[in-house]
C-alpha cells in the first residue's frame, strides 16, 4: 500500500507517544532464518503481511541508578504504554478493515517461568532490526541512534500490506565491551580476541544466569538489572543529558560506592537505591548493604549455588 496510510500510521504512534516506528514484511524472517520456525510472524499468524514495531525511550539519569525502584517503576510504565499504544493501534486498524493484533512486549508471566521456559514465543529485537529501527549489539539488545539499547518495543501484526522500511545493516555497537566487563554476574561472555574479530556479533549470553540475578532483584523489590543497558556508550542522550564519556565512572563506580568517594552521581544513586526497596538493608550503611547484596548474592549464582 502507498506511503499515505505508512505516514498516518507512523504519526498516529509519534503522536501517542512512542519514540521510534517502523515496517518490516514477515518475508524478511523466511529470508534471513535467524529466528526458529515458529517464532516468525508468519507462523504465529498466517495473515499477517506487516510487522509495524516501535519503542520508547527509557531516559538515561533513571537508568543510571539502577537497580532501584525509580528504574523499575521506569520500565513498567514503559511496557504499560507500549502494551496500551499496540492495543490503540490494533483497533484501530480492525475498526478500519485491517485485521491487526497487538504483542505484548515481554511475553513471559515471571522471572520462575522464564528460568523454566527461557524465551518468548516473539522477539522484538529481531523485529526492531528487520524495520530499521536499530541493530543487536554484542549485549544481545537493539542499539538505536537516538537512545542506545534504552529503549523498549512492541510489535503489531496486521494483514494490511505497507511498503516495509529497510532492515538496518550498520552495526553502530563500538565493540567496548563495558556490557560484558560490567554485568554484575558475569552474564556475557565475550574474549578481548571476540571484541577484535568483527565476525563475532553477538556476546554469548548466560539467560539462567540473567534471570537468577533478575529473580534476586525482584525478591528485593527493584527488578530489572539493566546495566549493560545503563553503560553503553552509544546514544544521542547521552548528548541531551551531558554523560558522552562515562566509561571510567561506570567502571569505578562500585568501589566509589563502597570508598565514599565524594562523587555527586555516586551519591545520589544510592539515595534512589536507598528507597522504595531492600535492597541497601543489611549493612551498618546503605553502601555496605549494596556492597553485601552485590559481592554475595553475584557470587552464589556465579558459582551455582543460588537458588
Amino acid at each position: 500500500m502507498g506511503e499515505a496510510i505508512k505516514k498516518t500510521i507512523r504519526e498516529f504512534l509519534l503522536g501517542g507517544g512512542a519514540d521510534l516506528a517502523g515496517f518490516a514484511s514477515p518475508d524478511t524472517w523466511d529470508a534471513r532464518g535467524e529466528v526458529p520456525v515458529e517464532n516468525r510472524p508468519r507462523f504465529l499468524w498466517p495473515p499477517v503481511r506487516t510487522v509495524i514495531t516501535f519503542g520508547i525511550q527509557m531516559p538515561l539519569p533513571i537508568v543510571e541508578t539502577t537497580p532501584s525502584v525509580q528504574h523499575r517503576d521506569l520500565y513498567n510504565t514503559c511496557n504499560r504504554l507500549l502494551d496500551d499504544l499496540a492495543l490503540r493501534l490494533t483497533l484501530w486498524l480492525n475498526r478500519r478493515g485491517h485485521p491487526s493484533l497487538p504483542i505484548s512486549r515481554d511475553g513471559y508471566s515471571r522471572v520462575d517461568v522464564l528460568l523454566k521456559k527461557p524465551g518468548a514465543v516473539f522477539a522484538h529485537t529481531y523485529a526492531a532490526q528487520y524495520s530499521g529501527l536499530g541493530h543487536v549489539g554484542i549485549n544481545n539488545t537493539i542499539l538505536t541512534g537516538k537512545f542506545g539499547p534504552r529503549v523498549r518495543f512492541t510489535s503489531v501484526f496486521t494483514g494490511l500490506e505497507i511498503t516495509a522500511d529497510p532492515p538496518a545493516h550498520d552495526n553502530i555497537c563500538i565493540r567496548c565491551g563495558a556490557c560484558v566487563a560490567l554485568c554484575p554476574v558475569q552474564a556475557l561472555v565475550m574474549s578481548r580476541k571476540d571484541l577484535r574479530d568483527k565476525e563475532v556479533m553477538l556476546a554469548r549470553y548466560d539467560g539462567k544466569r540473567c534471570a537468577l540475578w533478575a529473580k534476586a532483584l525482584t525478591k528485593e523489590g527493584c527488578y530489572p538489572c539493566g546495566i549493560c543497558i545503563k553503560v553503553c556508550p552509544v546514544g544521542l542522550d547521552r548528548i541531551l543529558y551531558g554523560r558522552e564519556k562515562t566509561a571510567a565512572h561506570y567502571r569505578k563506580e562500585m568501589a566509589g560506592i563502597y570508598a565514599g568517594i565524594d562523587d555527586p552521581l555516586y551519591r545520589a544513586w544510592t539515595a534512589f537505591r536507598r528507597y522504595g526497596s531492600t535492597l541497601t538493608d543489611g549493612g551498618a550503611t546503605p553502601e555496605e548493604g549494596l556492597k553485601r547484596f552485590f559481592d554475595e548474592t553475584g557470587k552464589n549464582i556465579m558459582e551455582g549455588d543460588h537458588e
